[in-house]
């Protein structure tokens, strides 16, 4: 799998990269490709071992080499569609910021200054959002691909661009905002932090591993995987609607 994420990162980009596979032969696809080098590697692996743990090993290494691509497609495509939606929500903020930043003072209640102060903490809660995602991509990278970044070069260069425009509105606003006599904002919570990079990860990476065993032919075990997942995510939707005070993420 690194073999090939090294290979197919010499596009800028993964749409580049699937673009490129359109006129190649069905074998060599991704999918295709690493489930049977993974199938060779493990038989070649398990010569000379009981039969039923032969059988064991060789899908161990296939349903594995299937779920490490689907997570390295999921992270991309999820990457992509917050870079999409950071950048729109970004530009309203930024615009309301210049509105209440520049009207004269007024009581905090029900004045533009608490928009300001609003538009504030919506722009720090963006900036811990996209520090969530990072962490909990770099952690899953850690924990499967050895370290290896997964993403694309594009998509590198314009996160980066997005997190810093992030933490340059973010330190307006807070300047704004205290010179027209607010109270600073709320200081991060790392526990609510920690949760947030939780279940980002999760939602990477039990994902595909359902999708793993669904393209296998085991969808019952893909099944049983899918509910687990839903069922965590309802559960900490639920309690972090119950626990409604500090700095939401």
């Amino acid at each position: 799998v690194l073999r090939w994420l090294e290979e197919a990162q010499r596009y800028p980009d993964m749409g580049s990269y699937l673009d490129s596979l359109i006129d190649a032969p069905s074998s060599t696809w991704p999918m295709d490709r690493l489930v049977r080098e993974a199938r060779e590697s493990a038989q070649t692996s398990s010569r000379g071992t009981p039969r039923a743990d032969a059988e064991q090993a060789v899908r161990r290494s296939m349903i594995q080499a299937a779920f490490l691509f689907q997570l390295v497609l999921g992270i991309n495509v999820r990457t992509q569609d917050i870079l999409d939606r950071e950048r729109l929500i970004h530009a309203a903020l930024t615009a309301q910021l210049a509105l209440f930043a520049n009207v004269p003072n007024a009581p905090l209640e029900g004045s533009p200054l608490s928009r300001l102060v609003l538009a504030r903490d919506l722009l720090l809660q963006r900036v811990d959002e996209l520090h969530a995602f990072e962490t909990a991509r770099s952690r899953i990278e850690l924990r499967y691909f050895d370290g290896a970044r997964v993403d694309f070069r594009a998509a590198r260069e314009a996160w980066s661009l997005q997190l810093r425009l992030a933490r340059e509105s973010a330190v307006l606003a807070i300047r704004a905002a205290e010179l027209d006599g607010a109270d600073p904002p709320a200081k991060p919570d790392s526990a609510l932090f920690e949760a947030r990079v939780t279940k980002l990860a999760a939602d990477l990476v039990e994902p595909a591993k359902a999708k793993a065993y669904n393209e296998l032919g085991d969808g019952r075990n893909g099944h049983a995987i899918a509910v687990a997942w839903l069922a965590t995510w309802v559960r900490t939707q639920i309690a972090q609607t119950a626990a409604g005070s500090g700095r939401t993420l």
